[in-house]
């Protein structure tokens, strides 16, 4: 990680996710900080770094940094991925993917013990830089109305055989983009159950934050 660092960079985003044990809760959990990973280290290498698990940074006397940018919050949780959110950008940020640079956490055992440590991640979301959180929105509110769309279309019987082309297209380029995803953050054995998860995670977390 700290191999990347010079006089432009000051952030190296790597990913964190948790341990692989037994259970469905265990599998929500892995594809839940999976698919986070996915988007904001995506949208870094994009050069739109908005949060990091697994983040380093240095301030160093030539980091662009300054001594107003290193203020605490005072939040409950999520402090480091404020001030990434505040202070990284295109040219100080860049990722790391490999397999020595995951860390991984031990996850919750119960239900109730992770919607608590949820709710506490989430209290990160409303001070992000608008723009960051009306892409992070905007995902999960799109798949919410595809699925939605979908249901009422077929219902509805209209041109069906082009409904199911664009569904199976779409199904099509998820499983290819979760399965490199996966096997880029080495999180084997989710595939499948992230296109059921991709269906209802957007109304649990929600449920989760109201």
């Amino acid at each position: 990680m700290a191999s990347h660092f010079n006089e432009n960079i000051d952030f190296v985003l790597g990913y964190g996710g948790y341990l692989k044990l037994k259970g469905l809760l265990n599998k929500y959990i892995r594809y839940d900080s999976f698919t986070i990973g996915l988007q904001y280290l995506g949208m870094a290498i994009r050069g739109v770094p908005y949060m990091g698990v697994g983040v380093i940074w240095h301030t160093a006397g030539h980091s662009s940094l300054k001594e107003k940018d290193l203020d605490p919050y005072t939040c409950s949780s999520g402090d480091d991925d404020l001030f990434v959110n505040s202070n990284a950008k295109k040219t100080n940020t860049c990722v790391e993917f490999r397999k020595e640079t995951h860390t991984r956490s031990v996850p919750c055992s119960t239900l109730k013990d992770w919607i608590k440590q949820k709710k506490r991640h989430l209290t990160t979301a409303p001070y992000y830089k608008l723009r960051d959180k009306l892409r992070l929105i905007s995902e999960p509110v799109s798949r919410v109305l595809f699925y939605i769309s979908l249901i009422i279309l077929v219902s509805l019987h209209f041109q069906w055989q082009i409904i199911m082309i664009v569904f199976g297209l779409r199904f099509i380029s998820q499983i290819i983009v979760l399965a490199l995803g996966q096997k880029r953050l080495n999180e084997p054995g989710l595939t499948l159950y992230s296109v059921i998860f991709d269906i209802f995670s957007p109304f649990i977390n929600g449920i989760v934050f109201s």
